[in-house]
């Protein structure tokens, strides 16, 4: 019987499989604009992004707007397209922070902050900059300031309904796409 299950689950239920994966993409994505991230592999206790990118502009528009279907759209773009970036750049500063001190911890980064990039190693800064700088193009590129990107994001961790309305975009754009 348990076999029985198991080949449904990898060859008869490919829609599962499918789900699952959206299903983690989705919440992966989800956590992220919340401002809930993976910690190190190495289960440190020190995350390298203590919260989503806020890119590389502080909040200077404390006007509160109200977030268009378009603005959304534009938003939900902009995230899933920083954080196949994020994986990646995490990923190589990792990497970079093991050649250097094996075992060692990453330090926090984030992207408004220079003094998190500053304190860093060269290889590491280079790579965080980079980092910033190719997720400000990638706002930028769906139509967005970085600062109504930054002023979206922390709209939704207190309106629930922005985060639903984001979260079915995202789902959309997922499903269009094959993602």
């Amino acid at each position: 019987m348990k076999i029985k299950a198991l080949v449904c689950n990898i060859q008869l239920c490919p829609q599962r499989l499918i789900s699952r994966s959206l299903l983690v993409a989705t919440l992966s994505t989800l956590s992220l604009m919340m401002g809930i991230v993976p910690r190190g592999l190495n289960q440190s206790s020190t995350p390298i992004f203590d919260t989503a990118v806020y890119a590389q502009e502080s909040f200077t528009d404390q006007t509160y707007q109200a977030v268009t279907a378009e603005e959304i759209t534009k938003y939900a773009a902009s995230i899933l397209q920083i954080e196949n970036l994020r994986i990646g750049k995490y990923r190589e500063i990792q990497n970079e922070f093991q050649k250097q001190s094996p075992g060692g911890s990453v330090p926090p980064i984030i992207c408004n902050q220079k003094s998190s990039v500053n304190t860093l190693p060269q290889t590491v800064k280079v790579i965080a900059v980079s980092y910033c700088n190719q997720a400000k193009k990638m706002i930028e590129g769906n139509d967005l300031t970085v600062s109504r990107f930054n002023r979206i994001t922390m709209t939704q961790k207190t309106d629930p309904t922005l985060r639903e309305k984001i979260q079915a975009e995202l789902i959309r754009i997922q499903q269009e796409t094959g993602n």
